[in-house]
């Protein structure tokens, strides 16, 4: 009798032993109590994770470099970048996710902006300037060009240039001066379809001589 009610007691016991042994089990998992010390960063600058402390087991484990029960994604071998949202436009705030030893323990908020280089020309439209991180070009715009110089470099049927110098990057422009040919002085104003002819008539004859005179020579 006595052995039947040790075994029963026993039985009691191991019953309820089990759910405390599978809390106990769920509550083992790590969980970030401290957050790192550089939350910060440029897209030309790797994850740092020093200060960062995770709890597991009721132990309070601080990160170090040889620990290698740590792993982070994005790895801490990799750049950050600058996220996206749904318009293209870029959000500072990242997010770093921790892992203790293959267990997810949080995440760690980060904020990583782009390192712009000086205004840079781009072409003949515009200007900006590129990211040393990413390599993107950012903060695209026209050139802010006050004034033209003529460069008197027009013909009879060759239009005029102008150049300008952009306040902004130095760069210069030029462009052709619409109606600078010396046959639009002649004429006045746009020529006609009829005027046009006439003007291709003579270009000829006048290569027509060149030609002539040349083989004269």
């Amino acid at each position: 009798m006595r052995t039947k009610k040790a075994i029963a007691v026993l039985l009691a016991v191991v019953i309820l032993a089990i759910p405390f042994a599978v809390v106990s089990s769920a509550a083992s998992a790590p969980e970030i109590i401290a957050q790192p010390i550089k939350t910060v960063y440029t897209d030309c600058e790797k994850f740092n994770p020093q200060g960062l402390v995770v709890s597991f087991d009721g132990e309070e484990i601080p990160y170090t470099p040889i620990d290698a029960d740590f792993a982070f994604v994005p790895g801490l071998d990799e750049y950050l970048t600058v996220g996206t949202n749904a318009d293209g436009e870029d959000v500072p705030t990242n997010t770093i996710e921790v892992y203790y030893k293959n267990q997810y323990a949080g995440t760690v908020t980060i904020e990583v902006s782009h390192v712009l280089g000086e205004v840079t020309f781009l072409s003949e439209a515009g200007h900006g300037q590129y990211c040393l991180g990413c390599g993107k070009v950012h903060n695209y715009s026209e050139h802010n060009i006050p004034e033209y110089i003529p460069n008197d470099d027009g013909g009879l049927f060759i239009q005029q240039t102008e150049t300008g110098k952009c306040l902004d990057c130095h760069g210069e422009v030029t462009r052709n001066i619409p109606g600078s040919e010396g046959f639009q002085f002649i004429f006045g104003g746009e020529m006609t379809d009829f005027e046009s002819e006439i003007i291709g008539y003579f270009y000829m004859i006048v290569v027509s001589l060149i030609q002539a005179l040349a083989g004269i020579r």
